[in-house]
């Protein structure tokens, strides 16, 4: 007897990992995991549903996605609490993270503004957290994660269309269209569409936003999306697809940080590709990051600047992030632990570059409102959850299970990349913490397998390979 034939077939040991859908337990599982799948499906599509659908309930205005995040939080409480029951769960970082920048957010808020803080920004709290846990322990067994993102990516598909309709028709068309049905208005939208300001036109074209709250927005969703297409299904026409579809979509938008964002991702992608017996990849671009950005901070005085305008940004957005992160820094330090609140002055009108008073720069506003604490604890969040390790190559993972492990790892890399030139807040806050939850999940999944396939090897037929 060989000793391959003592070996369990990947496809064996997992069908044996993740129960046996032959039994009757095995069918009533998988048909209460379809169940649940399907739900994540409707709940993407929800996420996606234009502002001017969303309701109020008593001082609080929700979306359809909120409500079912909601829902799906209770639902994932409870399965982690089964599982640790059985001992079944593997503690990922940014299961700590997570929580905790949630309970920060409420208590800076609540320390800055009162009772009205904690009401706004519970709600954003509990919209994250919430949608973190979903995708964290409510995915099911193999290859879930990888159903959920190709359903995704072809959602994506739609969303690009309907986006395409505002430069064909040369006006906010979803955005109209709902507000001839709903009533629902924004002064933000209106004064500005009135003069065809930049913020929705460029060139005298209409900038492409669909059911998002901006173009930028729109154009970082397509960045994500089109780089999970383009590593996970890379051998499929999908994944090509996609990816091509994202930058149309991206280009549509005119929003230059997104289309950075676009080459960034998909150099990444293309790297990871080319190099597969190169271990240290991810080590090499840390370096040369790094590198970089001590020599900007070391010899720049403007290193905000300098980087935008390497990154191939117009000079004009440049020096308005300059400007916004010059004015917002000492603002931030005068209030360190806190922040200024939801709505804090931080006197914008100071510094002769600004026109508004929006913060475009995530991770500068989050500190603004909710301290530097708040602000760490969410960027440690996202990149805690790939903390585990590189996990692409664990034998016990199906091969686009791995490669989306590393798309997500790439996406996240984006998401913390534009947080210092963009911000993210409505259906992009939501998805950030929904692909955090979901690289937790495969950094889990491959540490659980990797644990049963001794007792998988042990109850496989030596002779027939069955189990």
């Amino acid at each position: 007897m060989t000793r391959k034939s003592l070996e369990l077939e990947p496809g064996s040991q997992l069908t044996y990992l993740y129960g046996r859908q032959g039994s009757p337990v095995g069918r009533a599982a998988g048909g209460a995991r379809w169940g649940t799948e399907l739900y994540l499906k409707l709940l993407l599509v929800a996420i996606f549903l234009p502002e001017g659908l969303s309701f109020f309930v008593g001082d609080f205005r929700l979306s359809v996605a909120r409500v079912l995040i909601f829902c799906s939080f209770i639902a994932a409480l409870q399965q982690l609490g089964q599982r640790l029951g059985t001992r079944t769960v593997v503690c990922v970082p940014s299961d700590i993270l997570a929580p905790l920048a949630g309970v920060w957010m409420m208590l800076a808020a609540t320390v800055t503004d009162g009772p009205a803080g904690f009401k706004g920004a519970g709600i954003e709290a509990l919209t994250f957290v919430g949608a973190y846990l979903t995708f964290r322990f409510l995915l099911g067994p193999v290859d879930s994660s990888v159903r959920i993102a190709r359903f995704s990516c072809k959602l994506m598909i739609l969303i690009v269309g309907i986006a395409l309709l505002d430069p064909l028709s040369d006006k906010l068309f979803t955005y109209e269209f709902i507000k001839g049905i709903t009533g629902y208005t924004k002064l933000s939208y209106d004064g500005p569409l009135a003069i065809r300001a930049d913020t929705f036109y460029r060139d005298g074209v209409a900038r492409a936003m669909g059911p998002l709250e901006h173009s930028i927005l729109f154009g970082a969703v397509c960045v994500w999306f089109g780089v999970v297409a383009f590593t996970t299904f890379r051998h499929q026409v999908l994944g090509w697809g996609v990816a091509g579809i994202a930058l149309i979509g991206v280009w549509f938008s005119q929003a230059r940080s997104p289309l950075l964002a676009y080459l960034i991702g998909f150099a990444l992608a293309s790297f990871y590709a080319a190099s597969p017996r190169f271990t240290a990849r991810w080590k090499l671009v840390g370096l040369c990051v790094t590198a970089l950005l001590l020599v900007v901070f070391t010899f720049s005085g403007s290193p905000v600047a300098t980087l935008v305008r390497l990154s191939g940004v117009s000079p004009e957005a440049a020096w308005a992030r300059q400007a916004i992160w010059d004015t917002g820094g000492p603002v931030v330090l005068g209030s360190p632990i806190f922040g200024i609140g939801l709505n804090g002055d931080w006197n914008w009108q100071s510094h002769g570059a600004l026109v508004s008073s929006s913060v475009d720069a995530f991770w500068l506003a989050t500190a603004m409102s909710y301290g530097i604490p708040g602000s760490a604890l969410m960027l440690l969040t996202i990149a805690s959850a790939c903390w585990l390790g590189p996990i692409d190559k664990s034998p016990n993972l199906t091969s686009e299970e791995g490669r989306l492990s590393v798309a997500l790892g790439i996406v996240i890399t984006t998401i913390a990349f534009l947080g210092f030139i963009v911000h993210f807040w409505g259906i992009c806050w939501i998805l950030i913490a929904v692909f955090t939850g979901m690289r937790a999940n495969l950094a889990e999944t491959a540490i659980l397998r990797d644990r049963g396939a001794p007792a998988a090897q042990t109850r496989c037929d030596p002779i027939t390979g069955s189990i």
